[in-house]
């Protein structure tokens, strides 16, 4: 696919930069590419050549700057003042390199993006298949901020569509252009000898431009209306169906009310700063009646109010997409907190229903190798708090990093450290961990919804009385004194599904059962029979150390300073040898031999002929 990559070069770049009239707080790059528009500003566009003309030098600064001594101003000025940047970009391979230039990317289409209201500067170049209508969008998306863009001149020049035709309005009333050659042809990556227009476009909130007349029309005295507020004003937006639209629908109305309620708190604090301060104030500072504070520059406290009030709300309403019921009913508890742990990351996307949707179908994608780093970790969970439930067995491959395989006891297995109040309830830690067996074993056995799980079991049970209990796919009996909980599997195949899938992601075990030999099957099964000799056999003739009381937890931390691994797979091959079994894939039938006929013998007097039969 053609995304029209042309990376800027960096005279270019440099009458981009030049464009922007305010201080730079936070700029965005909507068609970022790798990120040449940033990249040559941070390195004070030195790929210029020496004796470029750069036509808005000042001449009065040449007794005193060189050319290059103003690239690292510039550079100097950009890295002080640039605060925050942002980008958008549709190849998604170009991301790496935004990321390592400290950007951060908000999505992936431009034009579905649905707001850049805390972008103070936009510098783009966009396709020039799509200038006008990329130039707008960033237009009707910023709501108080500069926009340079890069676009073909005939965009311009040739305003036959209803797009151009705004745009050349729009430059007209809050902007400029100027048009340049041959500024794709040297010193880029992509070369295009396309006449270029650069725009230059400054938004201005219309109730900024109406300050005075607000102010004008403020009245002397308490005009103030005594009615209460329009009751339809505070009734409650109707609920659209869908959970996403929903969301969506209330951040927009939060959105909205937060730049009006921005721009009257500034306009509100510097009518306020008019009056002066109360007589307490005059006391307490010693100052006179008539005293005023510094008069406020509305514009830039409307935007810093609502700059913060817009990322709060943005982070609100990621927390509900990523608190949603899709997420929390299908995903542990550790994979949750994993995801919440790149919550920054999430936070700073924009907050857009193709957004949204672009985040859930990737977690719907990756469910596979979410769900396996789910069972993995329950398996570990369980083998980790307590040794006991643990049995060995010889792995099918040995590799550096799993060279024993490890099965959960199939009868019973027992999580210690399990807490509940004196009503019964659980504490949240142990109900979350229930709740991950419940999705853990839902998975393995194909159920997707609610079921009868450990969670909803405790939850009707008193669990107190130490009575044995029953939910789906676990009999259970809590030890409320010892904090110990016992898990009693309704069969063997429960658990074994579990050990089966560990077993066979890390290759402890064949993909294929029926491809190991029945010593190899034999040992996995009755692993319980074979492990206390395992275990006599690894700590024989060695101290008594922390690890040789507990060799699952070396095997499983990977502190395994004593080779702990390496000398219980020799004590498994040991014992194993011992009971005359040789454990490996099965041996396959040789293939038949076919017989060749005798020749028959010469006749007298004829020389023998060999036959040579090729291999």
């Amino acid at each position: 696919m053609d995304f029209q990559y042309y990376p800027t070069g960096a005279y270019t770049t440099a009458l981009l930069w030049h464009q922007f009239q305010r201080p730079i707080v936070h700029v965005c790059d909507p068609s970022a590419g790798k990120g040449a528009l940033f990249r040559h500003a941070e390195n004070g566009f030195e790929e210029l050549p020496e004796g470029t003309e750069v036509p808005w030098f000042d001449p009065s600064l040449e007794e005193r700057f060189d050319r290059r001594r103003w690239s690292y101003d510039q550079r100097d000025k950009y890295k002080s003042s640039s605060r925050k940047k942002s980008a958008v970009e549709i190849d998604i391979k170009h991301h790496a390199s935004l990321r390592e230039l400290g950007v951060t990317v908000l999505g992936h289409d431009f034009l579905e993006v649905q707001s850049l209201a805390s972008v103070t500067q936009v510098i783009m170049n966009p396709p020039f298949n799509q200038g006008a209508e990329h130039v707008l969008h960033a237009w009707d998306l910023v709501y108080d901020a500069e926009i340079s863009a890069c676009i073909n001149a005939q965009t311009i020049k040739n305003p036959y569509t209803r797009e151009r035709k705004r745009l050349v309005e729009l430059i007209e009333k809050h902007g400029s252009v100027s048009f340049h050659q041959d500024q794709f042809v040297d010193d880029v990556e992509r070369k295009t000898d396309v006449e270029v227009a650069i725009v230059y476009l400054n938004k201005v909130p219309e109730a900024f431009a109406d300050v005075d007349n607000i102010l004008k029309r403020l009245k002397v005295g308490d005009n103030l209306s005594r009615h209460e507020f329009d009751p339809h004003i505070c009734k409650t937006l109707a609920l659209p169906a869908n959970f996403i639209e929903n969301t969506y629908y209330h951040f927009s109305a939060a959105i909205e009310a937060a730049r009006q309620s921005s721009e009257f708190e500034a306009i509100f604090e510097h009518a306020s700063d008019k009056l002066g301060v109360t007589l307490d104030e005059m006391q307490s500072k010693g100052v006179g009646s008539d005293f005023r504070p510094d008069p406020i520059d509305i514009r830039k406290k409307a935007m810093e109010l609502f700059s913060k009030r817009y990322e709060d709300l943005k982070r609100k309403a990621w927390a509900q997409i990523i608190r949603s019921t899709l997420l929390t009913e299908k995903l542990s508890n550790h994979a949750r907190r994993k995801l919440e742990a790149d919550a920054e990351t999430i936070y700073a996307l924009e907050f857009s229903i193709s957004n949204v949707h672009g985040f859930l179908a990737g977690m719907i994608q990756s469910m596979g190798s979410i769900y396996t780093d789910m069972v993995l970790g329950l398996f570990d969970t369980i083998i980790e708090r307590s040794s006991d439930n643990v049995v060995f067995y010889k792995s099918w491959k040995s590799n550096q990093k799993h060279k024993v395989g490890m099965r959960i006891r199939k009868k019973r297995f027992i999580i210690p450290r399990f807490n509940t109040w004196s009503s019964g309830t659980l504490h949240y830690e142990c109900e979350q961990f229930l709740g991950d067996i419940d999705k853990v074993f839902g998975y393995l056995n194909g159920i997707s919804g609610n079921y009868y799980g450990l969670r909803q079991s405790f939850k009707q049970n008193n669990v107190n009385t130490s009575e044995r209990f029953t939910s789906e796919f676990f009999e259970y009996r809590y030890y409320k004194g010892t904090g110990t909980l016992h898990f009693f599997p309704k069969s063997d195949e429960v658990v074994d599904r579990l050990n089966r899938f560990v077993g066979r992601i890390r290759q402890w075990l064949p993909q294929d059962m029926g491809d190991a030999n029945e010593h190899f099957k034999k040992q996995y099964e009755q692993a319980e029979k074979y492990s206390d000799d395992y275990l006599k056999a690894f700590s024989r003739g060695k101290s008594h150390s922390y690890y040789e009381r507990n060799p699952v937890y070396a095997l499983t931390s990977g502190r395994d300073s004593e080779n702990v691994a390496e000398r219980m797979e020799k004590a498994i091959d040991e014992v194993l040898a011992q009971a005359g079994m040789e454990c490996g894939p099965i041996l396959q039938a040789p293939a038949e031999v076919q017989t060749v006929a005798a020749l028959p013998a010469p006749a007298m007097g004829q020389a023998e002929q060999l036959d040579l039969l090729a291999a």
